[in-house]
């Protein structure tokens, strides 16, 4: 059994092919999802007594399963002080069930956060979108930007958050990796106006845009719960991820939960599950005038692919450390 530590992990990621890599395998996965070949469970949270409806002190299980990639995993982690997360990738092997790894995934969790909206972004961003505007400018924000780079021939990049430093930090650290124009903004509606393409990557549960910012042919990509409001949605065509984990969720998927309550909103109003977008089962965008909104959630057949992906990597590397596991 391999064990890959963060500086492991960020060693196997080393190179420019990362990200395009990381998108491939995720389509290939979410293509396996349509053609049902997958199995998957949904994220399992367990509250701490002491602290009920926590987004932290608690303990979450995503199980999945890709018998045409070989492999299975289990991510498991656990919220504590504030944002501070243990986070883990447990890969078994699909012949024999056999634990293949276990990987720290606090750094690599961005990339597989962030590969879907690639995937996304190709099919459902318009032909010749060239700009990103981006409100937060943390990991998930940096992995978002890439991942959509990948795909997209994106020339200049918007970027607003809270924090000033964080807001250099981010452009300096993406006109590196892109070598493209990343402009730091001085508002979120400044991030935003003009972008073809429009990312919300922050600790969620504020929203950080109004509605009637969304221009004829915008596709808006969330992260997280709580970013945007009722009309938003109801302003958009809505593509989703394993929709049942997205208006399932535990805690409830703001705004999705308080849609869903009113009657406004209902699983038969999401367009498509994207994994259908990319098997041609569902349409994509029909228009260059339609805005589109897609959000992810967490779905462990992410994890299973990103994880078979990088033990690959890792051990093509020479990476990691051999722990004896198991009855010998």
């Amino acid at each position: 059994m391999l064990f890959l530590t963060e500086q492991d992990v960020k060693d196997a990621l080393t190179g420019d092919d990362a990200y395009k890599e990381a998108v491939a395998v995720i389509e290939r996965v979410l293509a396996q999802q349509s053609a049902g070949t997958t199995h998957h469970l949904k994220r399992t949270t367990m509250t701490h007594p002491q602290h009920p409806g926590h987004l932290w002190r608690n303990i979450r299980i995503l199980p999945g399963m890709a018998p045409d990639l070989g492999a299975a995993a289990v991510r498991l982690y656990s919220g504590y002080r504030g944002t501070n997360r243990s986070e883990i990738i447990c890969l078994f092997d699909w012949d024999d069930m056999r634990m293949s790894a276990i990987i720290s995934d606090v750094y690599l969790h961005a990339i597989r956060t962030a590969a879907p909206y690639g995937v996304a972004a190709k099919y459902l961003a318009r032909k010749g979108a060239r700009t990103i505007g981006i409100i937060g400018s943390g990991r998930y924000a940096r992995g978002m930007a890439q991942a959509v780079c990948a795909v997209c021939p994106i020339e200049t990049i918007q970027v607003y958050s809270r924090n000033p430093d964080n807001v250099q930090s981010f452009c300096d650290e993406m006109r590196t990796a892109l070598g493209i124009e990343v402009i730091a903004c001085a508002s979120g509606r400044e991030a935003m106006r003009g972008a073809d393409i429009m990312i919300t990557a922050t600790s969620g549960n504020q929203i950080v845009f109004e509605a009637d910012w969304l221009t004829p042919g915008t596709l808006l990509m969330s992260l997280a719960p709580g970013e945007f409001g009722e009309d938003t949605v109801l302003r958009s065509r809505v593509y989703l991820s394993a929709p049942e984990q997205v208006l399932g969720d535990d805690p409830p998927r703001k705004p999705f939960n308080t849609l869903i309550t009113s009657g406004k909103f209902g699983p038969g109003d999401v367009v498509a599950d994207i994994c259908d977008v990319v098997t041609g089962k569902k349409a994509g965008r029909g228009s260059d005038d339609e805005i589109i909104l897609y959000e992810s959630a967490g779905l462990a057949l992410l994890d299973v692919g990103i994880g078979q992906w990088i033990y690959q990597r890792a051990r093509s590397r020479g990476l990691g450390t051999e722990m004896p596991f198991g009855e010998h």
